[in-house]
């Protein structure tokens, strides 16, 4: 008699066996991978915070005819009702109205309205200072009182 032989294919345990070393490899890498996921998403939200300042000193030349030329003022943006951002300034208003017509570009109103990354994510505040006196400016993100930005981390001077 002949024995008919059909050891063809896999046996589930070597299956089982393959799919742990699988799962135990994309842990490896994803625990590697997140970091780097993170770290991207937050330099683009400090480029999208970097555009803002960018824009409001360009706002600042545009109208500095109008605006102090010594102390300090701060345009504060907040979430307006109509899901658009409000700039108000008490020192120089035309500077936040022309910043905020800056700001309004596609590109940069479309990402500015989503902060991806965990640090920015909840900020319902951003002020942005203008030291005459040093020739320096800064911007500052906020979620309720607490501070979202490094001292510094996003500054230029005038």
């Amino acid at each position: 008699m002949k024995k008919r032989c059909n050891d063809k294919g896999f046996s589930l345990v070597e299956l089982i066996i393959v799919i742990a070393i699988m799962a135990v490899l994309v842990g490896m890498v994803g625990a590697q991978v997140i970091p780097y996921i993170n770290s991207t998403k937050r330099a683009k939200d400090v480029q999208i915070l970097s555009a803002i300042q960018t824009a409001s000193v360009a706002a600042y030349s545009e109208k500095v005819e109008s605006a102090p030329t010594t102390g300090s003022f701060t345009i504060v943006i907040t979430p307006g009702p109509s899901d658009e951002d409000v700039y108000t300034c008490d020192d120089a208003q035309e500077v936040a109205d022309e910043a905020q017509f800056l700001v309004s570009a596609p590109y940069l109103t479309e990402s500015s309205k989503k902060f991806s990354s965990n640090v920015f994510k909840g900020i319902d505040k951003i002020e942005v200072v203008f030291d005459l006196d040093n020739a320096k400016v800064s911007l500052h993100a906020y979620e309720g009182d607490e501070e979202k930005t490094e001292a510094d981390e996003i500054s230029a001077k005038l």
